[in-house]
Parts: C-alpha cells; structure tokens; sequence
C-alpha cells in the first residue's frame, strides 16, 4: 500500500561518476518488491513542482533504512543530490508492480544507473544460478561491484572499453545466446533501447522475461497518463501503475520509440 513518508536523510554519497546513493530512515516498516519506485520531493515548496521516480535499492528492516542509487541527469537529481545528512526528505510509494523472485538459471540485464531495480535478485534470491551482464559508458560510471556475490557471474561491458569487454551490453547478451547459453528467465532494467533489444532477441527465443520499464512520470499512480508504454493488444499501458515490470510479450516494441 502506498503512502506519503516523511523520512530523514541518513546519508547522500556520490559512489561513481555522477551517481549517488541515498539512504533514507522511513517512519515505519514497508512491504517492497523489487522493482517497485518511490516518487521523491527533491526539495520542500513547490519548484520543482512534481516528484523523482527512483527505484528502490537495498532496504535493511532491522536497520531501518531504505536506500535509493541515482545518476545526476537534470536539475531535479542535481537538486536531490545537495540534499544533507538528518535533513526530512519527502516520498510516496511503493508504487507499482515489481519482480517476483523465481529460482532457476536467471539473467540479469542492466544498462548504467538501472541496476537498482535487479539489485535484489543479485544480494537476496536463494537457489538460483545468477547471471548479471551490466553496461556502463566507462569504468567510472559503475558503483558497489564489491558488494555483489561471487556466487553471481558477473560480465561488464563499457563503451569506450575501459573496463570489461568493449561495446554494449546488449552485445554481451546477444555473444550468451548465440553460443548457447540458455535461461530460465530473463530480467532486464536500463534504457529503453536496451530495453527493445533485449525484449526482442528473447522473444525470437522463446525465452520468458520481463523488462522494467522506465519513462518520464509526472503523478506516479496512473491518473495523469503521462508514462504511456504500447501494448502489444492496441492502446497503451501505464507504466507507473500497470508496469513498471512488464511481461515482453505485453509490450509492442515496434511502436516503443527509442
């Protein structure tokens, strides 16, 4: 159930180039699934007007502490990451419908800041043989790999080849696929071309997944219609209510536009 939390900020640290991370002390324990969202006042009054979507990282219970990773990419992250120690931060959530958990031979699809979304499967899912193909542009923009097991097999990708193998991390997934490699499931969370091409390479599989869709949010609750995604059955889907996670197949990728 979602609700208006006044939380107090317990730390905002820059981890990587251009990306922090937040963590917030909620006023009460909460129910989360991974890939859910919260929408966050990034500053008190009325400018900017309308809340940041981010989707939820980590959250220790016993520590009461719920964490948020965000790339600095406009003037309302670059507000939120002035924002202070034991200063009270606004949100609303959890919004949306998240991942369920599935055991099985996973992969993990995540292009720049949209590991958060996946990061629960990578630090909490049992009985499962995890694969994470993670891209960024350079070595500085990835953050916290220590923190990921060794039980995960863990493939990067930059742009400009700092680190990992050069290119894409589409790239990687299509080199998996073609020699053989073979998931139960695949889950994928990053831009939206990323998105498209990851969709498509495993519907032409058959392989079952499903994408976490971001898009730009004004209200987060579905009633302003502005995160519009194509439905594979005609009309369209909101992504805040309906998604963010969504099935391949319910998506019609031709009319997604990148």
């Amino acid at each position: 159930m979602a609700s208006v939390l006044k939380c107090k900020i317990a730390y905002n640290k820059k981890i990587a180039d251009g990306i922090f991370l937040l963590g917030l002390k909620p006023p009460r324990r909460l129910r989360l699934v991974p890939g859910q969202f919260f929408m966050l006042r990034v500053k008190d009054g009325l400018d900017p007007l309308l809340g940041r979507p981010l989707d939820w990282f980590d959250y220790q219970p016993r520590k009461d502490l719920l964490e948020f990773v965000y790339q600095v990419v406009g003037r309302g992250t670059e507000l939120l990451s002035l924002r202070q120690c034991r200063e009270s931060i606004t949100i609303l959530g959890p919004l949306g419908k998240g991942l369920k958990p599935k055991g099985g031979r996973i992969l993990l699809v995540a292009g720049g800041a949209g590991l958060p979304g996946l990061w629960h499967f990578c630090r909490h899912v049992k009985n499962s043989e995890l694969t994470l193909v993670w891209g960024a542009k350079n070595r500085n923009r990835f953050f916290l790999r220590e923190q990921i097991p060794k039980s995960v097999k863990l493939i990067l990708t930059t742009e400009d080849g700092s680190l990992g193998r050069r290119g894409l991390a589409t790239d990687a997934v299509r080199e998996l696929l073609d020699n053989g490699y073979r998931p139960d499931t695949v889950y994928a969370s990053g831009p939206q071309p990323m998105l498209k091409a990851v969709a498509k390479m495993a519907l032409s599989r058959k392989i079952p997944g499903k994408v976490l869709y971001s898009e730009r949010m004004a209200c987060g609750v579905g009633a302003c219609l502005g995160c519009a995604v194509p439905s594979a059955k005609g009309g369209y889907l909101r992504a805040c209510s309906d998604g963010p996670a969504f099935a391949f197949e319910e998506l019609d990728w031709e009319r997604v536009k990148c």
